[in-house]
């Protein structure tokens, strides 16, 4: 008998897995300040990789510097600077060193985003998050135009990490 979890995967886009072992998205927190990746998560995604999944996608690369899901969110909301395209590029290199596949989960935090790093996020609709504790503002809905700016920032995000050698996007 196979042992099914051993062999590759083609998924409905065309991307072949080299197993069907995934590591989930998960929140790191492990970006500086500007939302630079750092050292630290190139080491975990390298040490990820070696454990042999053959998909890992990434935590939260948020689009909007004011739309974290918490601090240390790595944020990608315009063209990168030199700086920020060596480090997407050094940790797409640790992530995918043993042939796995490394997918970006790229997303904006909306009526998600903790009151510590904005009030009064901007959301598809002022509808509060019904949560116990109070840690998240009061939304503000969007107009068309800031949708369209969002959508734009998701291209913007999905071709800088696309060009840092990541092999997809959530």
């Amino acid at each position: 008998m196979k042992n099914l979890v051993a062999q590759p995967l083609t998924l409905p886009c065309g991307a072949v897995l080299p197993n069907r072992l995934s590591k989930a998205a998960m929140t790191e927190g492990l970006a500086t300040s500007d939302g630079v990746p750092t050292p630290e998560l190139e080491r975990l995604y390298g040490i990820w990789s070696d454990g042999g999944a053959g998909m890992l996608l990434s935590g939260n690369i948020q689009v909007d510097k004011d739309h974290l899901e918490r601090p240390g969110n790595v944020v990608i909301d315009s063209e990168p600077n030199a700086e920020m395209q060596a480090a997407l590029g050094s940790w797409a290199k640790a992530a995918t060193r043993n042939g796995n596949h490394f997918w970006a989960q790229i997303s904006h935090a909306g009526r998600q985003t903790q009151k510590i790093i904005n009030k009064t996020p901007k959301a598809p609709s002022a509808v509060k998050l019904g949560l116990p504790g109070g840690q998240f503002g009061e939304p503000v809905a969007l107009t068309a135009e800031e949708i369209a700016e969002i959508v734009r920032r998701f291209a913007v995000c999905a071709a800088a990490v696309k060009a840092a050698g990541f092999t997809g996007v959530q």
